[in-house]
């Protein structure tokens, strides 16, 4: 019976984002929901409508409501990305101050605890995992709200991460944690192919930020230590590209004595798009490849040894430091 309700909601989620993405990039273009290039950090060639996060969430939360009895961690999931989901609608709307957003993604953060979800890991205080829990959970909510900024990124990315933690839910037989990522796989695969370079569509701040807060609680539900008791540092992994480029470009600013909180093209996918002259399309493929090594060394750590965890990450850390010193050579506008 599980199976048969993974493989409905994986169906449903990914037609309803199929067939949903159009009428919602229709109601965008009705709207003037739009994201207007300004030959600076926005390049694209025409204004793209928002609406993606709209469409993507409505995908998600559907076999959700259908096929899942509500406890209090899908409800306090559902009602916080609630919150965020209205939140970047103003703020695509650009009816939001900065200060205004940090705001509501705080509550939102605090409703996720307050139905307990939260690191927890049994040799640290109370009081310590949650101020890590409020950490992490805002560090990825902004991290993904950062990241977007090509063609196909996030989608890609994000469904990726999203297979990862099936995956290890399954083993765990985590009937809640299976089924919301199984369905956000599945709607971002739908909304993926009309966000693909060329995009039709974005996910805009309502649906990047949304996407941070999942993945930020899924990471933290989920158990990684059933076969080697380091394996916790897989949630990192997995995390590693949106967690890698949030503190890329708030080093290079400031190295540059600008604010880290101020738009800039420092991102590393930028950066390695100029570096080759490649398109959106095969910059994005790249990344991808590079989420899928580490989605192989955050599942290699869940079955094997501390040992090899220590190696895994020790790559992992090498790697992105020599990657990211590489592309700060690019020089950028």
């Amino acid at each position: 019976m599980p199976e048969l309700i993974l493989f409905f909601s994986f169906l449903l989620s990914f037609l309803l984002a199929l067939y949903g993405t159009p009428i919602a990039r229709k109601t965008a273009l009705r709207y003037n929901l739009l994201d207007v290039p300004d030959g600076e950090l926005k390049k694209h060639d025409e204004p793209v409508p928002y609406m993606g996060g709209v469409i993507v969430y409505f995908a998600l939360i559907s076999p959700l409501s259908l096929l899942f009895e509500f406890n209090k961690e899908l409800l306090g999931i559902l009602f916080s990305s609630s919150i965020l989901l209205i939140v970047g609608l103003f703020d695509d709307f650009k009816a939001l101050t900065p200060r205004i957003k940090f705001l509501f993604q705080i509550m939102a953060t605090y409703i996720l605890l307050k139905s307990g979800i939260y690191i927890q890991v049994i040799y640290l205080p109370q009081w310590l995992n949650t101020g890590l829990s409020f950490l992490w959970i805002m560090t990825m909510v902004n991290a993904f709200n950062i990241i977007d900024i090509m063609d196909g990124l996030v989608a890609s990315v994000g469904m990726v991460i999203a297979v990862v933690i099936f995956v290890i839910s399954l083993y765990q037989s985590n009937f809640l944690i299976s089924i919301i990522s199984l369905s956000l796989a599945a709607a971002l695969a739908g909304f993926l192919k009309f966000n693909w370079q060329p995009a039709k569509i974005f996910l805009g701040d309502a649906g990047s930020m949304v996407l941070g807060l999942l993945f930020g609680s899924l990471t933290i539900m989920v158990s990684y230590t059933r076969f080697n008791r380091l394996a916790f540092v897989s949630a990192v992994q997995i995390l590693a590209i949106p967690l890698f480029d949030l503190l890329y470009v708030m080093v290079l600013r400031l190295l540059k004595k600008k604010s880290p909180f101020l738009g800039s093209p420092d991102h590393f996918a930028l950066r390695l798009k100029k570096r080759f002259d490649w398109s959106s399309g095969k910059t994005v493929g790249f990344i991808l490849a590079i989420q899928f090594v580490l989605a192989g060394i955050a599942l290699v750590n869940f079955f094997s040894t501390p040992t090899v965890t220590v190696i895994g990450c020790l790559f992992s850390i090498f790697f992105f430091i020599g990657f990211g010193w590489w592309l700060a050579k690019v020089a950028m506008e």
